[in-house]
């Protein structure tokens, strides 16, 4: 497999961590939703580090890496994007280990109600931004592919 088609898996699990967020929210279950809100940016995140050629190490937290892409080959309308990306993706890795593992601190699922809400939309935004930039890689691809033939 090449980059850009493993930059599509990676960032299909994050539509599947998304999608389990949804599920959580229709639940409840805020401590859940947030989990899977972080897990979902992080692994579209890690989609367009793979698209790039980045390696990065198995962490959560690879905003700096993400940051640090070179965005010279990188549409506009993206690069403009990247620090609401990094940052949100910084917010709710701060927010995972305590929705994981609550507990033990005593704090409930309903503690997680209003980041659950705060995140829903920038969510779903950064999902969408990294599936229309994988797009956009592919479509260019497959002219380039036409072109030689």
């Amino acid at each position: 497999m090449n980059n850009l088609e493993i930059a599509h898996e990676a960032l299909r699990r994050g539509e599947q961590w998304h999608q389990s967020a949804i599920r959580a929210f229709e639940d409840e279950r805020w401590n859940d939703v947030v989990y899977s809100y972080q897990m979902a940016v992080e692994q579209a995140l890690k989609a367009i580090l793979i698209l790039k050629g980045i390696e990065y190490p198995k962490i959560h937290d690879i905003w700096k890496f993400y940051l640090n892409i070179n965005k010279e080959i990188l549409p506009q309308w993206f690069t403009d994007k990247m620090e609401f990306h990094a940052t949100n993706l910084k917010n709710l890795v701060k927010l995972r280990e305590r929705s994981a593992y609550g507990y033990i601190d005593g704090i409930t699922k309903d503690a997680f109600k209003e980041d659950a809400l705060e995140y829903k939309e920038a969510v779903k935004e950064i999902i969408n931004d990294c599936k229309k930039l994988i797009q956009e890689f592919s479509e260019k691809k497959k002219e380039t592919e036409n072109q030689r033939i």
